[in-house]
C-alpha cells in the first residue's frame, strides 16, 4: 500500500486545526476538498481516524495510532524535497523566545515555528524542525542541548500601582502577592519556587492568561501584577504603559538550545546554533 500524502496532510491538518474549516483555511484547499481528502484516507486504511464533531474533531484511537507515524511520513517527505532545494533550516521555538529574541537572528532560508515548550520539542523529535528553542532543558534520549542564554525575569506593576516607583523590590515581598500567571508549560512557576526556596508559601495565582502579551495586558489594565521576561517589555517600558521592577535577588531564567545528536556538522542546524553561542558567549 502507498500512502498519499496530500491525504495525510489533510488528516494531520484536520487535528492540528480542530475541525475542517480551519484545516482548509490553514492548507489553502476548500473545506469539500479536505472532508473528500480524509475520507478517502480512513478507506484506504480501513479504519475511521477522526471523530467529528459539531464543534471539534479528535483522533479516533487508530487516530492516535497512526498520527505519530504520519507526522513522521509527512516530515521525512518534506525534508526529502527540502534537501534537493536550497539549504533551509526550520527552527522550532517556545513563545517566548520565537517572539522576543530570535526574530532578529534569522536569514532568509529560516522559517520559524512557533509552539509549547514540549510541542516544539515534539517536533524536533519527529523532525518537523531541525533546531528548537526552549525555556527549560530537557533528558529525551537521542537530542542534545546547549545553554545558549539566560534572561533576566522582572517584576511588572501598572503605572501608579503602589510599588512603581521602588525600581527594585524583594522577591519574596513581590510573590507574597496574587499574580497573573501566564501560558502553562513554561516552568516560571517551578523557576519562582525555586528561587524562593523550601518553607515559603506556594505562589499565588489571581487569573491565567494563555500568553506573556496576554499577561502585559492584563498587568497594563490593573487586573494584578505578574513577572516575566526583561525582553518581552521593551515597547512598554519606552511607551510607560508598563513598569519593570528588578528583583534585589537576579531572576535569570535559562534558554537553551537543542538538536538532534547525529545533526551534520557543516548542516545548517549546527551552523546555526555555533553562529548564537559565538554571538552570545560573553552573555552567558
Amino acid at each position: 500500500m502507498s500512502l498519499d500524502l496530500h491525504l495525510v496532510e489533510a488528516f494531520l491538518a484536520v487535528l492540528d486545526a480542530g475541525g475542517f474549516r480551519a484545516a482548509a483555511a490553514r492548507l489553502g484547499r476548500p473545506q469539500p476538498t479536505i472532508s473528500q481528502q480524509v475520507r478517502r484516507l480512513e478507506e484506504m486504511l480501513g479504519h475511521d481516524l477522526l471523530t467529528r464533531g459539531r464543534r471539534s474533531c479528535h483522533a479516533t484511537p487508530e487516530g492516535q495510532r497512526f498520527e505519530p507515524l504520519a507526522r513522521h511520513a509527512l516530515a521525512t517527505a518534506q525534508r526529502a524535497v527540502a534537501a534537493l532545494r536550497v539549504e533551509r533550516l526550520v527552527v522550532g521555538a517556545a513563545s517566548n523566545p520565537g517572539i522576543y529574541l530570535l526574530p532578529p537572528l534569522l536569514g532568509e532560508a529560516t522559517e520559524l515555528r512557533i509552539a509549547g515548550n514540549a510541542q516544539t520539542l515534539e517536533r524536533l523529535e519527529s523532525g518537523v524542525v531541525d533546531l528548537a528553542v526552549t525555556e527549560w532543558r530537557h533528558d529525551r534520549a537521542g537530542l542534545e542541548s546547549h545553554l545558549w542564554r539566560r534572561e533576566e525575569m522582572l517584576g511588572i506593576v501598572p503605572p501608579g500601582h503602589r510599588w512603581a516607583g521602588r525600581g527594585r523590590i524583594a522577591l519574596a515581598e513581590f510573590l507574597a502577592e496574587p499574580l497573573i500567571g501566564g501560558e502553562p508549560g513554561t516552568g516560571t512557576g517551578r523557576l519562582l519556587a525555586e528561587a524562593l526556596g523550601p518553607g515559603h508559601a506556594p505562589l499565588r495565582l489571581a487569573r491565567q492568561m494563555a500568553s506573556t502579551e496576554g499577561v502585559k495586558r492584563a498587568v497594563a489594565a490593573g487586573l494584578g501584577i505578574s513577572v516575566v521576561l526583561g525582553c518581552a517589555l521593551r515597547d512598554e517600558r519606552r511607551a510607560g504603559s508598563l513598569v519593570a521592577l528588578e528583583f534585589e535577588e537576579r531572576l535569570l531564567r535559562p534558554i537553551h538550545l537543542s538538536l538532534h545528536e547525529g545533526a551534520a556538522r557543516g548542516g545548517a542546524a549546527r551552523r546555526f546554533m555555533r553562529r548564537l553561542m559565538a554571538e552570545n558567549a560573553s552573555g552567558l
